[in-house]
C-alpha cells in the first residue's frame, strides 16, 4: 500500500470508529416526528370549530368572536358564573376592575393555567390599543411616529464597508459557532482516541505497518471529517428548527434569504483549514499526555477556541486595527477573515493571502504533530516537559 492509501485507511477507521449512520438517521427521524406531532397539535385548535367561551363582566370590553374566542356579555352574577366555570360550561370569566392612570385592570378566572390565555391577552391588548388610539384622535401613522420617533441611517466614507442590507454578519457568526462546535467535537474525540491508544499501547504495534507521520495524518483527517459531520448535522438540525418555527408555528413561508450564499464557499474553505489546524495542534498536545486524569497539559487543548473568542470581541469594528491583524495572522485568520469578508468588501489578494498563510501553518502543524506524536507515544510513566516539547518541535 502507498502512503496515501495508508493515510486514508487510518482516516476511514478513525471516522467510522465514532460515526454511526443508523443513530444519525434515527435522531433526525425522531426530530421530524416530534415536529409533525407539534404541528398537528398546534393546528388542531385552528381546525376545530369549537371556540373558547369567555363570559365578560364589563361595560367596555369587546363582545363577539375573535380568532379562537367568543366573548359574551354576562347577565348572571359572578358567583353563578364561577359555578358554570367549574362545570366547564364556559372556559373563562373576564371581569373589569378599574381604570387607574389610564390603565384598565382585568381579572381573568379559569379552572387552570392554559396556553390559550396568552392568546387572549394578546387580543385584549390589541383591542384596547386601537380603542385608546381612537379616543385620543390619533391615526395609525401618528401612533407609529410616537413609537419610532427617529430613524438613523449610517453612512460611511469608507466605501468598502457593506450596508446593513448587504452585510452577512448572521452567516459569519453562524459559521464561527459551527467551527467552535467542530473544535469541541474534535477535542473530545481525538483526546480520547490518542490517550486511550497510548495507555493500551496499541500504537506501538501499528508502527510496524506505517510510520508515525502517516498514522497521525490519518487521525487528523478522520477527526476533521468527524467534526465536519457534526457541523453538518447541527446545521441540518438548525435549518429544520428554523423551518419549524417559521412555517409551522408562525405560518410564514420558508425563507433563508438572510444567508449570503456567495460567501459560503469561502467560509467552507476557511472552516476546513481552521479545523485541520486545530485538530493537528490538539493531536500534538494529546500525544504528550501520559495520564489524562492528572495532566496539566489538557487545558492547552482549548487554545484553538481563542481565535473565535478574539474575533467575537472585535467584530463590531471590522475596519479596525485589531480585526486587520487577526485576519492576517496565520493562527487566527481562519476565524477573523470570514467575518471581515461578511462585514466589509475585502480585496481578493487579502483573502488569498489569508488562505495561503493558514495553509502553510496547517502544513507546519501537521509536521509538528507528526514529530510530537512520534516522540510522545513511546514515552510511558513520565510526560515530556515543555522544554522537551519545544526541542522536538524545533528538531
Amino acid at each position: 500500500m502507498t502512503q496515501h492509501n495508508k493515510t486514508w485507511l487510518v482516516a476511514k477507521w478513525e471516522f467510522m470508529h465514532f460515526f454511526k449512520l443508523k443513530q444519525e438517521l434515527i435522531g433526525k427521524a425522531v426530530m421530524l416526528l416530534i415536529a409533525l406531532m407539534v404541528f398537528f397539535w398546534h393546528n388542531s385548535q385552528g381546525l376545530s370549530s369549537e371556540k373558547y367561551q369567555v363570559a365578560v363582566i364589563s361595560q367596555s370590553a369587546l363582545i363577539g368572536e375573535f380568532d379562537l374566542f367568543e366573548f359574551k356579555k354576562a347577565s348572571e352574577p359572578e358567583v353563578v358564573l364561577k359555578e358554570q366555570l367549574n362545570n366547564e360550561l364556559i372556559d373563562a370569566i373576564l371581569v373589569e376592575q378599574m381604570v387607574d392612570k389610564g390603565i384598565t385592570t382585568f381579572k381573568l378566572y379559569s379552572v387552570g393555567k392554559h396556553s390559550w390565555q396568552k392568546d387572549l391577552s394578546t387580543i385584549l391588548t390589541t383591542y384596547y390599543s386601537a380603542k385608546i388610539t381612537q379616543s385620543l384622535g390619533l391615526t395609525q401613522r401618528q401612533l407609529q411616529q410616537i413609537k419610532n420617533p427617529i430613524l438613523i441611517e449610517n453612512h460611511y466614507l469608507d466605501t468598502k464597508i457593506k450596508s446593513e442590507a448587504h452585510n452577512s454578519s448572521e452567516t459569519a457568526v453562524g459559521v464561527l459557532i459551527l467551527i467552535g462546535l467542530g473544535i469541541f467535537v474534535s477535542f473530545a474525540q481525538i483526546f480520547v482516541s490518542i490517550t486511550g491508544e497510548k495507555q493500551q499501547r496499541v500504537t506501538e504495534q501499528l508502527y510496524a505497518c506505517m510510520d508515525s507521520q502517516t498514522w497521525i495524518d490519518g487521525k487528523i483527517l478522520g477527526q476533521m471529517l468527524l467534526a465536519l459531520k457534526a457541523m453538518t448535522s447541527t446545521l441540518i438540525s438548525i435549518v429544520l428548527g428554523f423551518g419549524f418555527f417559521q412555517v409551522i408555528l408562525n405560518g410564514q413561508t420558508f425563507d433563508l434569504s438572510f444567508i449570503d450564499w456567495s460567501l459560503l464557499p469561502w467560509f467552507l474553505l476557511f472552516s476546513i483549514l481552521g479545523l485541520y489546524l486545530a485538530t493537528a495542534f490538539m493531536a500534538a498536545i494529546a500525544a504528550a499526555i501520559d495520564d489524562p486524569n492528572h495532566s496539566g497539559k489538557t487545558s492547552f487543548m482549548m487554545l484553538p477556541l481563542v481565535p473565535m473568542i478574539l474575533t467575537f470581541m472585535v467584530m463590531d469594528s471590522p475596519s479596525g486595527l485589531a480585526m486587520t491583524v487577526l485576519s492576517y495572522f496565520p493562527l487566527t485568520a481562519f476565524a477573523a477573515m470570514p467575518v471581515k469578508m461578511a462585514l466589509i468588501e475585502v480585496p481578493m489578494w487579502q483573502t488569498l493571502l489569508a488562505i495561503a498563510s493558514t495553509g502553510i501553518t496547517c502544513w507546519y502543524a501537521r509536521r509538528l504533530a507528526g514529530k510530537m506524536f512520534k516522540m510522545g507515544m513511546v514515552m510511558y510513566g513520565k510526560e515530556p516537559g515543555y522544554k522537551e516539547m519545544f526541542k522536538w518541535a524545533a528538531s
